[in-house]
């Protein structure tokens, strides 16, 4: 409303004597008018400049609370870490031994996972992977993450990121939910090449059919009944919208997408 009033303003200052340049009188009037409009858009610009430090301050606010959350769960980790070794000794202790081997493993992939996503200089998109992390310990999954680059220089936004693994990674826990405990498995890796950035998600699930396979990111398209469908063409129309490629393997299941540099 503030830019619209100025900018009106601006205009209506803006209209010249049809007598300029005859009257030196009249020049110097145009010509405060013009110099006011000038400064009218220096004031705009200045405004919009201001706006959007505010959304870049909010923005860091907002990394720097996940980057928080994410150092506190660490924290309460190696806090926690002597009760955990306690338990697996006792476990071994009454001779457990496969329990005890189960809660190992759960706590080598919580704090590894955790431990591979300081890595990443995306604070907003490791927060949302551990918050995965967490849903699939509740789930009885497990979930590996193996980050081996920061993302520093990625192109893609935050926003358009977690919509894009987000959708990857619930298809794939609907996938191995149906499975026995032992055989529940999802592995996503971060990596980097000349090519570009590689996000692969790739899960213990039942193979896809060749035709759904072809389909499958068509609106719509769902192995889930019917009202389903829409995640992977919303992953598909994200992906290409930053020149990215996503493809699809079986055995395991797995989607490959890479943006480029």
């Amino acid at each position: 409303m503030g830019q619209t009033f100025l900018l009106n303003l601006a205009v209506q200052n803006l209209q010249l004597s049809p007598y300029a340049g005859i009257k030196p009188i009249t020049l110097g009037a145009n010509l405060v008018s013009l110099s006011f409009y000038c400064m009218t858009l220096l004031l705009i610009k200045k405004l919009l400049d201001v706006r959007e430090q505010q959304k870049l301050l909010v923005q860091k606010e907002k990394e720097m609370d996940s980057l928080q959350n994410l150092l506190r769960t660490v924290r309460a980790q190696r806090h926690d870490i002597i009760n955990h070794l306690d338990t697996v000794y006792a476990l071994l202790s009454l001779g457990r031994d496969v329990p005890a081997k189960e809660y190992a493993g759960q706590l080598v992939q919580v704090t590894g996972n955790t431990s591979h996503l300081l890595r990443l200089e995306q604070p907003v998109v490791a927060a949302f992977l551990q918050n995965k992390a967490s849903q699939a310990l509740a789930r009885e999954i497990a979930f590996y993450i193996d980050v081996r680059t920061d993302l520093k220089e990625l192109k893609v936004k935050p926003y358009a990121l977690i919509t894009v693994l987000g959708n990857l990674l619930e298809n794939a826990m609907e996938a191995v939910e149906l499975l026995p405990g032992e055989q529940r498995l999802i592995h996503l890796e971060i990596s980097r090449s000349e090519a570009g950035y590689l996000f692969s998600v790739s899960n213990t699930g039942p193979p896809l059919d060749p035709a759904m396979k072809e389909a499958i990111f068509r609106p719509g398209v769902s192995t889930k009944g019917p009202d389903r469908g829409l995640g992977l063409a919303t992953v598909l129309e994200m992906v290409l919208s930053y020149g990215g490629t996503i493809e699809v393997e079986n055995d395991p299941v797995t989607f490959q997408v890479k943006f480029p540099e």
